[in-house]
């Protein structure tokens, strides 16, 4: 893994969007096999009715260690998680409007700005939705993502995605890591 992360590091004198691509978004998994790789994103697109496409494996299980401030370099572990990005306009734009219909109500909510936040940046964190006992998407979302998480067919690992509106905003959110790292390493 050492040599992975000096390859990386060294790479870092290449442009962000090259780096985003060539590691986070293009790359294969560091960590699940061809296969895990395509099995779990082909569940996880049959739940959603997205294509496997659309669905891209983030962070530590992607590139084999962090690349977040608070744990950067360190290598992906027991205590990593698979995170995932969907990437779904049609998805995205279901959940809006079923948030635009639960704020209309005027209910508990009381993640709402943290969720505005990254609303803003063009992704839903689920864990900032209303409250999953009167908002059926995020019901449905952490059921899911629960069960096949203690299926334990793709490791011990907690498994949790994000839903962005189209791929620029993800290509957005992992160019801040980047350029973190960058300025990390002086580059």
């Amino acid at each position: 893994m050492e040599e992975k992360i000096a390859r990386f590091k060294a790479d870092l004198n290449l442009g962000t969007t090259h780096l985003v691509q060539k590691y986070i978004t293009a790359a294969e998994s560091e960590i699940l096999t061809s296969c895990d790789h395509f099995s779990l994103k082909d569940a996880i697109s049959g739940q959603f009715g997205v294509h496997p496409n659309e669905i891209i494996l983030v962070g530590s299980a992607k590139v084999g260690f962090s690349l977040a401030p608070d744990k950067r370099y360190r290598e992906f572990g027991d205590s990593s998680d698979l995170d995932v990005a969907i990437i779904s306009p049609v998805l995205f734009d279901r959940v809006w409007h079923s948030v635009l219909d639960y704020k209309n109500s005027r209910q508990y909510w009381p993640k709402k700005n943290e969720f505005k936040h990254h609303f803003f940046d063009g992704w839903i964190r689920p864990d900032k939705l209303p409250p999953s006992k009167k908002f059926s998407f995020a019901n449905e979302w952490w059921e899911y993502f629960t069960e096949l998480s203690n299926s334990q067919r793709f490791g011990m690992q907690s498994i949790n995605a994000g839903l962005y509106r189209e791929m620029s905003f993800l290509d957005k959110y992992q160019s801040l890591c980047i350029e973190k790292c960058k300025q990390a390493e002086s580059f």
